[in-house]
């Protein structure tokens, strides 16, 4: 049967089942991308030919992925073709010849409905909003991204943390363990840190930071040596990972996999 452009619960279907192909694969990443994404088909501008040497024309399609602006850049050439790779032949099982790519789209954000008086409700809630120590800085900022409801510093801290919660999800009950990122911690002499993820398990906890380039200069570098030697001394170990190592996903879970094994269920 095929799909009318606005039959959004048949199209939801069919990014469903490109899903389960990808999972045939074990292409983990390129599935959790499509997870967070929503599927619609719009006009390209284009014509094409059904039937080979007819005059009748007919419009042309494209697949739009529409998903989190903080997501968008993760859709690179390489995974897009992927996802492209399974989700044409659904959309040709379901007659939409007409459909001849994907691209990916941000979601736009519905305008919030605000009063006349919105300064004083702003003023009211800035007032009311209890303070918390979760990415304190990033949070006074702004324009952070954001997972289940907390603040992270950066894309590739984005990267890690879905990391993690896959990690998290894959355990068994016996073996779980508590994700904290960007947690304010007050330490004997170093006063407050905000490490970039304290994770907690089997009674013990590891530090985990995400080093960028501006973490290799060797200012940087002595400073974060000195943090971490304040962590050593409440037997706590800090785990550093290049923020390069984002860009395969799959090899950082098994570097966080092997990492958490050794840390936290250490004999």
């Amino acid at each position: 049967m095929s799909i009318h452009d606005d039959d959004h619960a048949t199209l939801d279907l069919v990014l469903g089942q490109a899903h389960h192909l990808l999972g045939e694969d074990g292409d983990v990443h390129a599935q959790r991308l499509v997870q967070a994404a929503v599927l619609r088909v719009q006009r390209d501008g284009g014509y094409f030919h059904p039937m080979p040497n007819d005059n009748w024309t007919d419009a042309t399609y494209e697949a739009v992925l529409c998903v989190d602006p903080n997501l968008v850049q993760e859709f690179t050439p390489e995974i897009t073709g992927r996802i492209w790779a399974k989700l044409e032949p659904v959309l040709r099982g379901r007659d939409r010849i007409d459909v001849f790519g994907v691209v990916v789209e941000a979601n736009v954000p519905p305008r919030p409905d605000v009063g006349e008086d919105w300064r004083a409700r702003a003023t009211q809630a800035a007032v009311e909003v209890p303070p918390s120590n979760q990415a304190r800085r990033e949070r006074a900022h702004g324009r952070h991204p954001e997972r289940d409801g907390l603040t992270l510093a950066s894309r590739a801290e984005g990267v890690v943390y879905d990391a993690l919660v896959e990690l998290q999800r894959s355990c068994s009950r016996h073996r779980t363990f508590a994700i904290a990122p960007l947690p304010g911690v007050k330490l004997r002499d170093a006063g407050v840190r905000t490490p970039d993820f304290l994770v907690l398990g089997n009674g013990r906890a590891v530090v985990i930071e995400v080093d960028g380039v501006h973490h290799y200069g060797a200012t940087r570098k002595a400073d974060d040596a000195d943090r971490d030697r304040h962590w050593t001394r409440c037997d706590v170990p800090t785990v550093r990972i290049g923020a390069h190592h984002t860009n395969e996903p799959e090899a950082l879970r098994e570097l966080l996999a092997e990492e958490l094994r050794r840390l936290l269920w250490r004999s």
